[in-house]
């Protein structure tokens, strides 16, 4: 009998895909943690929260609570918006400046929150400037738009806001005012003031990404962007997110702008996944308002500052002196430094055949960045950490 079955033709999906997917690029965040979860591998590579903070017993009482208080609704579609009740908790902070209810949008973590932003502001060769370095994700996310990225210079103070004001022809600024990824560094008070006051006067619209403000371990905190610009209609944008101080595994981010961006975000997000999770807002509403979230973050800090310390000792004792790295006050990360011209990718890759994994800071530079490497501090614990960094030290000294 003639075989039926269908003869390989040769297909190729090259032929298919999108123009933009070009542009896309694999996270080498996300690839280095695919050795970093092997048996024997010390992991300074992700940018984890500790697993030891998740507050696993509170979850349980909330999920039960969540489906004893809302019972069907926490399992029905919801609002595009995102639930009610948790959208006022998360506006409280911010009402002296006029910021309710509908102001929020509720995402899937805040990378969702970059991806609508990225969709409805910006258009092919719109000009973004971006710390350098800067979070690697969102140069993933709004690199396919075709935008291009100008790389603003930043010292232990943040980023340098007189080169913002000399940039010409620019749509956004995307920065990480507190305890930066990957830098670890902070930006200051007489900055903010000065960068909030330019983006106002200037119509500059500024993404304030803020995922570690509650992770500081030393120092005055200090006020956010949004509330120095003084009204929630202006150009300044907060995106903020559970993520690193109740779990990871929620995806609950959210989105805090003026009401006339919100309903244009809102249409965009119903093209994506309609909402996020009700169940997981609704556990989320019920670990906040039982306190959880307070009794967690000092919690996180203590552990946290503990592991900060930990690795700036290992660091100190153990790198030859040509490695430089900067001195966060808080967050999860260190940014260190071989010396200039030295390649920091084969240095990773050197350290993950010694079993430890450190992530090449290069993907997060727009220019530049090739000695760099990325440590984080707050997923390893403390022998780890001492035990990672004498590791590391002789491979460095290979490479200084």
């Amino acid at each position: 009998m003639q075989n039926m079955g269908v003869r390989n033709s040769g297909f190729s999906w090259e032929t298919k895909l999108a123009r933009r997917t070009a542009l896309i690029r694999r996270n080498s965040v996300r690839e280095f943690l695919k050795f970093a979860g092997q048996p024997g591998i010390i992991s300074f590579a992700g940018g984890l929260p500790a697993p030891e903070v998740f507050p696993l017993e509170e979850i349980q009482i909330a999920t039960e609570a969540a489906l004893r208080n809302y019972g069907a609704k926490a399992l029905q579609y919801g609002q595009s918006e995102g639930i009610p009740e948790l959208r006022a908790l998360i506006a409280e902070p911010f009402r002296e400046i006029g910021v309710r209810p509908e102001n929020i949008l509720i995402t899937s973590g805040a990378q969702q929150a970059l991806d609508i932003l990225g969709r409805v502001l910006l258009n092919e060769g719109d000009r973004v400037l971006v710390e350098n370095p800067t979070y690697l994700s969102a140069l993933s996310v709004w690199r396919p738009l075709g935008v291009q990225f100008a790389g603003i210079k930043s010292d232990d103070t943040g980023l340098l806001v007189s080169e913002v004001c000399q940039s010409e022809g620019a749509k956004l600024l995307y920065t990480i005012p507190n305890f930066q990824n990957p830098g670890g560094t902070t930006l200051s008070l007489e900055r903010r003031e000065a960068l909030a006051a330019y983006a106002v006067k200037q119509d500059l619209v500024v993404v304030e990404d803020d995922p570690y403000r509650e992770l500081r371990y030393e120092g005055e905190e200090l006020p956010t962007l949004l509330h120095l610009s003084g009204n929630i209609k202006g150009p300044i944008v907060h995106v903020g997110t559970f993520s690193k101080v109740l779990a990871p595994g929620f995806r609950l981010g959210w989105i805090i702008a003026s009401e006339e961006l919100i309903d244009r975000l809102v249409s965009a997000r119903q093209a994506m996944d309609l909402h996020t999770g009700t169940f997981n807002q609704y556990v989320a509403l019920e670990l906040i308002s039982a306190g959880v979230l307070e009794r967690q973050v000092p919690k996180i800090r203590r552990l946290y500052r503990a592991k900060r310390d930990a690795m700036l000792s290992a660091l100190t004792q153990s790198m030859p002196a040509p490695v430089k790295w900067t001195r966060p006050k808080g967050g999860m990360f260190f940014l260190a430094s071989l010396p200039y011209g030295k390649n920091a990718r084969g240095f990773a890759r050197c350290a993950l055949d010694a079993g430890v994994a450190v992530v090449p800071g290069e993907e997060f530079h727009v220019t530049g960045g090739e000695n760099t490497f990325r440590l984080n501090f707050s997923h390893p614990n403390t022998e780890e950490i001492h035990e990672g960094i004498r590791k590391l030290a002789p491979i460095a000294a290979g490479f200084c």
